[in-house]
């Protein structure tokens, strides 16, 4: 059995048993996502700033998918599932739900889906940025957007799962290298497989502190 089916069948697992992504909290004004955000280690976010993103209008009962960016000197946005942290990111006004779409992350990337339930609003999202690289893609330049599975060899395999509130989300993270010498690093989720791409002489590596990480989200399971 390959790889891939063994995580299609984790996936389809997890569907299967009505498993969610995971919500972030309920909107709190000015909240220092900085301080809130968490790895179940106790270690802050290093070098890290709240960037407060654009509002956004909402209608009443609207649902949108959006994505957010960390910029400038600290474009490095610390959540799942490259850094490992929860909590990464916030809003202020009360009556939204908010969902990760982990799989459509990037290392400079947050994206979500949020229902407004209450009257016409604006949303407005704080992140959680660094100007320190996070630990699974060290010396990893990205480059353009998020690509489905290249579907080349793979290395650095990972499986961690993390629980709140009753419910566990578990993830997948890998790196692929192909035979042009391109690199990438990798995300799945619910089957489904979403990779950066590294820029030409940059692949990515493992640090220590990311699978010290890793293993404690497993533990946690």
């Amino acid at each position: 059995m390959t790889i891939h089916s063994v995580r299609e069948l984790v996936w389809l697992g997890l569907l299967a048993c009505g498993l969610l992504l995971l919500p972030a909290p309920a909107g709190a004004q000015d909240v220092d996502v900085c301080l809130t955000a968490s790895n179940g280690t106790g270690d802050p976010i290093p070098n890290c700033e709240v960037q407060v993103q654009k509002p956004v209008p909402y209608g009443r009962a609207e649902t949108q998918g959006w994505a957010y960016y960390c910029t400038g000197d600290h474009p490095y946005y610390w959540g799942y599932p490259y850094a490992g942290y929860i909590g990464s990111y916030a809003w202020k006004e009360s009556g939204f739900t908010g969902t990760a779409n982990w799989f459509a992350q990037a290392p400079n990337k947050f994206d979500g889906t949020f229902t407004n339930w209450y009257g016409a609003q604006d949303l407005t999202v704080s992140l959680a940025c660094s100007s320190t690289p996070q630990p699974d893609v060290q010396n990893c330049q990205i480059v353009g957007d998020p690509v489905g599975d290249p579907g080349c060899p793979e290395a650095n395999i990972h499986n961690f799962c993390i629980t709140s509130g009753g419910v566990s989300v578990c993830f997948q993270t890998f790196t692929q290298t192909c035979s042009n010498g391109v690199s990438y690093d990798c995300n799945a989720q619910f089957g489904i497989v979403s990779c950066s791409r590294c820029a030409t002489g940059s692949k990515p590596t493992l640090s220590k502190r990311a699978t010290a990480e890793k293993a404690a989200a497993l533990a946690r399971k």
